[in-house]
């Protein structure tokens, strides 16, 4: 055989028995037309044709489809074709529990505050200091919560889309997995989280260091901490995401889910009563921004959010509202129709979709037209990521590649899933599905894009803890293909290369192989919501 790494490329966790199977081949001199699945002998057990070939602008190479979705034989393979051979491949049940249990147990190990026990990542409380509150001769201590990305900064419009992501998947997942706690884990940064809001109801963005620190764990960082500004877009999260958690602690501790639901309440008050402040950072503080110059969708989600829980239809009259002037007010640029002001998504910088799902979760609190237009605005939405994952080479939901990719598709999987929900349309729940094969090893990396799982997984990630230790902290998301090759490293090595080849694995390369909360999450949802912890 030649080399195992070339052409052949397969989800190197593996399949469930009775679902749609793929691999992807590459073209190259002498391919044929059929492939085949051999077991551990070499034995030939399964043997097939191959898709037409598809080139497209993201890969520029062509690439062929090999369907095995029929053989449902339990074990594990390779997919062989003209003398090349894939990863090994899995068949089974239950392939996904020790990678969910590894990405969850990321977490844990980014504890802030806290002691972390474990023998090669754990670490004495860190980030103890006061910070500045900014702006203020005042100084605060506001411990807790997870570490964000491959820095140590703690950000709130990022740690409520996470929560949001691992809450509805333990809705699918907790009935079935028993192996790690999520709710405990989840109740670590609520925790953090109602530190960060003020008196007044409104909400600080983000708690940091003034400027990055290098490659060090997380206790050496002792540079003054700074508390950031209040901003519409976290005072607008916190009350989403608070109001939506404290469902989940009603029965094991009611004090706890009161005190979600009155902080909530009170953080509305507090965008009720005030306009719009976006966040941007000032001069001083250079850590992450987190910026977003457009609030409608967390102003919607927090409405939606609020009105589940307390049946106020007031709530309800102005989040759609605030939806309708969107749309009605929505000026698409045709070079970039990206830019858009509305759209369903589930990203920290667009909430829309979480505000969306709520409502639609609770039929019988909407009018029968309203519940009709959200449906079918997710079913187009869906209809259009499945149109661009069949025109892909490898069937992914990309349309630009850029930082942070592999959340993206991810949050991309959770739009076809919620879609799968209302309609029963199996395209949609395939179509995820192969969005979990693309960071699984099904890319023209021909890599794992999660820390320490699969056969050829990432090894140097932009992450403080792997750096400073010089091994690779397992269970964690690579951010994936960036086409904007924002980092040195990145356009020092993949200029000119396609955008679906734009990723280093290179500790520097923060553009392509950091890691954050808010990746691993949507993951963590899309292994619990396609059934594959049963």
């Amino acid at each position: 055989m030649k080399n195992k790494t070339e052409h052949i490329f397969v989800n190197q966790i593996g399949y469930a028995p009775a679902e749609k199977k793929l691999a992807f081949i590459s073209n190259f001199d002498g391919c044929p037309k059929e492939f085949n699945l051999c077991d551990s002998t070499g034995k030939v057990v399964y043997s097939g044709k191959l898709g037409d070939g598809i080139k497209d602008a993201l890969c520029e190479e062509e690439v062929f489809c090999a369907d095995f979705s029929d053989f449902s034989e339990e074990g594990s393979f390779t997919v062989c074709c003209g003398g090349f051979e894939s990863y090994p491949v899995k068949i089974g049940k239950n392939l996904y529990n020790d990678l969910y249990k590894s990405i969850l147990n990321y977490y844990t190990l980014s504890r802030c505050g806290e002691e972390v026990s474990d023998k090669k990542w754990g670490h004495p409380a860190c980030h103890t200091v006061e910070a500045d509150i900014y702006g203020t001769d005042l100084k605060t201590t506001i411990t807790g919560g997870w570490h964000d990305a491959g820095d140590y900064g703690r950000y709130v419009v990022a740690g409520t889309k996470t929560i949001m992501d691992l809450l509805m998947a333990y809705e699918n997942s907790g009935s079935v997995y028993s192996d790690f706690d999520i709710l405990e884990e989840v109740r670590f940064e609520l925790e953090w989280l109602l530190k960060m809001q003020r008196e007044d109801g409104a909400v600080y963005h983000k708690i940091s260091c003034y400027h990055f620190c290098g490659f060090v764990f997380p206790q050496f960082e002792t540079e003054k901490q700074v508390l950031a500004p209040v901003s519409t877009a976290a005072t607008a999260d916190f009350a989403g995401c608070l109001a939506f958690a404290s469902s989940f602690y009603e029965n094991q501790d009611k004090a706890f889910a009161d005190k979600l639901m009155a902080a909530a309440l009170k953080a509305q008050s507090y965008l009720d009563s005030n306009e719009d402040n976006f966040y941007s950072n000032p001069k001083e503080i250079t850590t992450g921004g987190y910026g977003d110059m457009n609030v409608s969708d967390e102003r919607y989600f927090a409405l939606c959010s609020i009105f589940v829980k307390t049946k106020d239809e007031a709530l309800l009259k102005r989040a759609i509202e605030i939806r309708l002037k969107a749309i009605r007010e929505e000026v698409i640029d045709p070079k970039a129709p990206w830019r858009r002001t509305w759209f369903e998504s589930y990203s920290w910088g667009n909430v829309s979709a979480y505000g969306t799902e709520i409502l639609l979760r609770n039929k019988e609190l909407l009018p029968a037209e309203l519940y009709e237009e959200l449906k079918n605005a997710i079913i187009t939405r869906a209809e259009k990521i499945v149109s661009v994952i069949n025109a892909a080479s490898y069937k992914t939901s990309h349309e630009r590649v850029f930082w942070g990719s592999n959340g993206m598709v991810c949050d991309e999987a959770h739009i076809l899933l919620l879609a799968y929900d209302l309609t029963g349309k199996k395209d949609y729940f395939d179509g995820a599905a192969r969005q979990l094969d693309y960071v699984l090893g099904c890319n023209p990396i021909n890599i794992c894009y999660v820390t320490g799982s699969g056969t050829n997984s990432v090894k140097n990630p932009h992450h403080r803890p792997s750096g400073a230790l010089k091994t690779v902290m397992p269970g964690m998301l690579s951010g994936g293909p960036s086409a904007g090759l924002q980092d040195e490293v990145a356009r020092n090595n993949l200029t000119g290369q396609p955008p679906l080849k734009c990723f280093i694995d290179h500790v520097g390369s923060y553009s392509t192989n950091e890691v954050a909360i808010y990746w691993n999450s949507p993951l963590v949802y899309v292994i619990a919501k396609l059934g594959y912890l049963k």
